[in-house]
């Protein structure tokens, strides 16, 4: 098995186990949207549900960030990345793949269902699903970064949240417009953050074990 396949495998299997954060980061997500339903009323929520679902996602997102990193470099796992003959840059993008099956494709398959909820149509439904497919890869590649950034920090979840959070805003903008342009924006911003994602945290994760 390929060290990129087993760290895939193995970051989805850690973020099943206790305190791995999976199904606590979709019951955040389903809540949040639920609440926002009932605030806003199914008008309302239908012409901003793409909006509302991307800040949900995101919230959600930033209750995982700590568990990037933070479990592999207090058990010397970081060390073994460097000394493994692959490019550290591509098992971080093994990390990045593996956060979005444990966390994202979960939040991917309950999003229909708030969508019926919210009494969006077919269309509508399909429409913020694809925002969020594009969104999220964005999303979790700049909370690499966050966690990257904050290794070793005693207070790491709530500065990677800061960190995080403004540096989606422009996603979060595209989101909401939901013309042609901001799919085309977010597949850019989405091919141009995992690539850069990858080589910022291993750098950092280098810098932080130096």
């Amino acid at each position: 098995m390929s060290p990129f396949s087993l760290i895939l495998r193995q970051t989805v299997r850690l973020a099943y186990r206790k305190g791995g954060g999976a199904f606590g980061s979709m019951a955040f997500y389903i809540m949040t949207v639920t609440l926002m339903i009932f605030a806003l009323g199914p008008d309302i929520m239908g012409a901003h549900a793409a909006a509302v679902m991307c800040v949900a996602l995101l919230l959600s997102t930033v209750t995982t960030v700590p568990h990037f990193y933070e479990r592999d470099f207090e058990d010397g796992t970081l060390e073994q990345f460097l000394l493994q003959p692959v490019l550290l840059e591509l098992l971080v993008l093994a990390k990045i793949c593996g956060q979005w099956l444990a966390n994202m494709l979960p939040i991917m398959v309950a999003t229909p269902v708030l969508g019926i909820m919210a009494n969006l149509d077919g269309t509508q439904v399909g429409q913020v699903l694809s925002i969020l497919l594009l969104a999220s890869p964005t999303i979790l590649s700049l909370s690499s970064i966050g966690a990257a950034l904050t290794i070793d920090s005693k207070r790491g979840g709530l500065l990677q949240a800061l960190i995080v959070m403004p540096l989606t805003i422009p996603v979060l903008i595209f989101a909401a417009s939901q013309g042609e342009g901001a799919s085309l924006f977010l597949i850019g911003m989405m091919t141009a953050s995992l690539p850069i994602s990858c080589l910022v945290s291993a750098a950092l994760i280098r810098i932080s074990q130096d």
